[in-house]
């Protein structure tokens, strides 16, 4: 009995030590949530007038305006009937809102645990026209029994063990105890483009009547009619996705490690069919004619090596496969115009490709004068793109030779 006690006191001792002595220093986003009352975020005003845009999101680009994403807050609208000088005219309030999407003249939002549609027939005067309640389901309460309204995000250095369960490099989010709340547990919508032409760093798509949302495992259909409804969840239908874009009778999603293709023939549960498997990389993906193409790109949040084009054939959508891959210095977004093929690689500029062969993209130009991210080609005109940076929204016209980008404005966001 003595030696037994004698030895617990020793191996307690050393794992002590051994905790001590491993020690690391990481710095992560610190999220600590909110709380409140749902129900009177529900019924805040639309319209607020003119507000400063401080945190920019998503982008949208109609014929004469533009919509411009405040995260967590709404959408500010631009009048840009003169490309030369936009203007804003107004911002839509949505708490909690990140991702939304334009068909139409109708606004299909993200808002806390709903999903929400808008007429904006009227952009000086936008009316609510549905409310989908309690889609992203999430039961995080407080002491006083408020629900989840929001997060406050730090960046914050410190001392943790070395088997903390905060990840570094990442957000970690906490409860009003300080608690971790585990990350599959958070709604996405607490984590836009359309029409004409959309960008490729969405996850929300319009098909057919159907809102196709997805988070990191999760696909959600709605019915998008005069009454938005919830359909279906299809749980776990993949890993860290990130990108959605219809086309054609699919809906193609990027994740971090593979382009999944979903078969919409049954529109309110869509099934993935095929699937294209590629190094691991932030992955946007935008499909045309037979032709799928995919930028990988090494990013910290991304944990990838590589930096190219991936030009995937999809003539048979259940056995997709590389065709050609082009090196490429830092793709982001990508848009198409007609036979032209626009990539943002962030601060190494915008490249330019001739895609009249739409299999094999030839490079026409690297212009390093820009700074471009996502790519968003004029629904209606043409030889007009426009380009979100780090400082903002700038609209191009290109000349016919596609030698050359002339700045028409720069939108500060």
């Amino acid at each position: 009995m003595i030696r037994l006690c004698y030895l617990s006191i020793i191996l307690f001792t050393l794992a002590s030590c051994g905790n001590d002595l491993c020690k690391q220093t990481v710095t992560y986003t610190k999220a600590t949530a909110i709380y409140g009352d749902v129900e009177e975020l529900r019924q805040v005003e639309v319209n607020t007038g003119i507000q400063q845009i401080v945190d920019p999101g998503k982008i949208y680009i109609g014929n004469d305006f533009l919509l411009v994403g405040e995260e967590n807050k709404g959408i500010h609208v631009i009048d840009n009937s003169n490309p030369y000088s936009p203007q804003q005219v107004n911002f839509i309030q949505i708490p909690r809102n990140g991702e939304f999407y334009v068909e139409g003249n109708t606004l299909y939002a993200e808002s806390m645990y709903d999903v929400v549609s808008y007429d904006i027939t009227d952009l000086e005067n936008v009316t609510l026209r549905s409310r989908a309640e309690e889609v992203f389901t999430a039961n995080i309460t407080n002491s006083e029994g408020q629900r989840l309204i929001g997060f406050d995000m730090e960046e914050v250095t410190e001392e943790l063990d070395c088997n903390s369960p905060i990840n570094a490099g990442e957000i970690n989010f906490f409860a009003w105890n300080n608690q971790l709340i585990p990350a599959s547990q958070v709604p996405s919508s607490f984590a836009g483009n359309s029409a004409g032409d959309i960008g490729t760093i969405n996850r929300i798509a319009y098909k057919d009547e159907r809102l196709y949302i997805i988070n990191e495992r999760d696909l959600f259909t709605l019915e998008a009619t005069d009454e938005l409804s919830l359909l279906n969840v299809a749980e776990n239908v993949g890993w860290d996705m990130e990108t959605i874009y219809p086309y054609d009778d699919y809906l193609f999603v990027g994740t971090r490690s593979s382009m999944n293709i979903f078969n919409t023939e049954n529109p309110d549960d869509p099934r993935m069919e095929g699937r294209f498997d590629h190094a691991q990389s932030c992955d946007p993906v935008l499909p045309t004619d037979n032709v799928a193409y995919v930028t990988l790109r090494s990013n910290n949040a991304c944990f990838g090596f590589t930096n190219q084009l991936d030009v995937v054939d999809i003539t048979n959508v259940t056995t997709p496969f590389l065709h050609k891959t082009i090196e490429l210095s830092s793709p982001y977004g990508m848009s198409i115009s007609g036979d032209v093929l626009y990539v943002g690689e962030g601060e190494n500029g915008l490249s330019i490709f001739d895609i009249s062969d739409k299999k094999t993209p030839v490079l026409l130009q690297t212009d390093t004068s820009v700074e471009a991210y996502d790519i968003i080609a004029h629904p209606t005109a043409s030889d007009r793109i426009l380009i979100a940076n780090e400082s903002g929204l700038a609209q191009y016209e290109i000349d016919e030779q596609l030698q050359s980008l002339i700045l028409l404005s720069n939108f500060d966001l």
